[in-house]
């Protein structure tokens, strides 16, 4: 190895020899409340669609292609922030997520038409869509191997804790103050730029992989410094395996290299489990009030369902990303999606208090499983790919997303109401096999460790 590659190794090294100290703290609560509003922001048309449909006067399968136009927002915004971070930077490109999706989904309560409310919502989800995978990779990056299924897991959490806020500021503003007041809200998440200088510098690894290597250096000493108050020792280093960054690694078109032998494979498999689980997750999310408004239940009842599953979604994230740094990946996950199938067929099926159950089951596995599941295609390829290969993960998923609020608004237009929660459970079915079949094991492992024997176990 050259100088700069045994530089870069050492970097990496300090980085995993840390303990979880003041800096990873605030690092996460600044991840964490950035993946919090985006999901508040994101769940809350779902229970503003039925007022919204009532002031602009439109049925069921119009309300499902209103819904579409904004997921197809997040669906470009998750390819293009995912595949750019790897080229500008995470940093970079988590502030400029956060603003984008802050101000508009602010600018959507002023919406006077159903022409102007799709664009907002549609430019929203394209800020909001990126949040999330730039936030996990570069999470993913930044947290010591041992213990990155529960940190990275834990600051996706975010994402149910996000759906609980809204289901509480629907039952509160919806009634009083009327959709236009819910929007108004989002401007929140633009206060925490002001805190990105601080607590989320760039990624070391992404530095590497571009050659800046003093750079990187600079910021694993500042990382120490608030971390210990002092540099890591050589006798601290000793027994931290030894790998071999990426450094300086020359900018081809990263998405192109997701389909490199040895990474074809894989790729399709984690997108079929993202299609599976947004189809399943967004058509909950933002059907489920027009589901149950079709078959007679109360607004508010309906919205106590999401409330109900928002709670399991939180306690399903944190328990998950514990499981897969104890237990492994592919075990905890495939389990997740496999029983969750029958969590989601109990729903359909169930009356009465019972469905409280079930929707709160649901929720633990839907959203449970989506943010660990991120984690691990985040460690399943190499640092100048990886951001790409993340923002694909979650963006070719949103092709079910905003298709199933369609395919479901046209189900309840057309008498089939009663068969909708059944594709959800079919989803996971098919999504449990296909995470089972990537076959590949990254628990407790360096991430350069895992990228450099992919290519042969895939």
């Amino acid at each position: 190895m050259n100088v700069d590659e045994v530089k870069s190794a050492e970097l990496v090294a300090r980085l995993e020899r840390l303990p979880f100290s003041k800096w990873h703290r605030h690092f996460f609560i600044l991840a964490f409340i950035g993946i919090m509003l985006d999901a508040a922001d994101f769940a809350l048309f779902g229970a503003a669609l039925p007022p919204i449909a009532k002031e602009f006067h439109f049925g069921p399968a119009q309300a499902g292609l209103l819904a579409t136009a904004g997921l197809v927002g997040a669906f470009l915004g998750a390819l293009f922030w995912g595949t750019v971070s790897d080229y500008i930077g995470r940093r970079t490109s988590f502030q400029a997520t956060v603003g984008i999706f802050a101000v508009f989904t602010a600018i959507v309560a002023i919406s006077w038409n159903v022409v102007s409310l799709a664009v907002f919502r549609f430019l929203s989800n394209f800020g909001l869509g990126g949040e999330v995978p730039v936030t996990t990779t570069l999470s993913a990056e930044f947290s010591p191997g041992r213990i990155r299924g529960a940190m990275t897991g834990n600051i996706l959490a975010a994402f149910p804790v996000g759906l609980v806020v809204a289901a509480a500021l629907s039952l509160t503003v919806l009634p009083a103050f009327g959709w236009r007041a819910l929007f108004a809200v989002g401007i929140l998440p633009a206060f925490i730029l002001f805190f990105v200088r601080r607590y989320m510098p760039e990624s070391v690894r992404y530095l590497l992989s571009k050659g800046r290597v003093a750079e990187a250096e600079q910021t694993v000493a500042n990382i120490e410094k608030q971390a210990l108050g002092r540099a890591l020792t050589a006798e601290e280093l000793r027994g931290v395996a030894r790998v071999r960054p990426e450094v300086a690694v020359p900018s081809g078109v990263t998405v192109f290299e997701l389909f490199k032998v040895g990474r074809a494979r894989t790729t399709i498999l984690v997108w079929i489990v993202s299609f599976g689980f947004l189809w399943a997750s967004n058509g909950i999310l933002f059907m489920l009030p027009t589901i149950l408004l079709q078959r007679g239940i109360p607004l508010t009842r309906a919205l106590t369902f999401l409330l109900v599953q928002a709670i399991g979604g939180v306690f399903g994230y944190s328990v998950c990303s514990f499981l897969i740094d104890r237990y492994g990946r592919r075990p905890v996950l495939f389990l997740y999606y496999f029983i969750g199938a029958f969590f989601h067929l109990w729903f359909a099926m169930s009356t009465g208090f019972a469905t409280f159950i079930a929707a709160f089951l649901v929720g633990w596995v839907n959203p449970g499983a989506f943010g660990p599941t991120g984690v691990y295609v985040s460690e399943l390829h190499p640092t100048h790919i990886r951001s790409t290969a993340v923002g694909w993960f979650f963006g070719i998923g949103r092709v079910g997303s905003f298709l199933a609020p369609t395919v479901v608004g046209l189900m309840l237009a057309y008498g089939l109401g009663a068969y909708t929660l059944y594709t959800f459970a079919f989803a996971y079915l098919v999504a449990s096999f296909a995470l089972l079949a990537v076959g590949i094991e990254t628990k407790g492992r360096v991430l350069e460790e895992i990228t450099e024997v992919k290519p042969a176990m895939a």
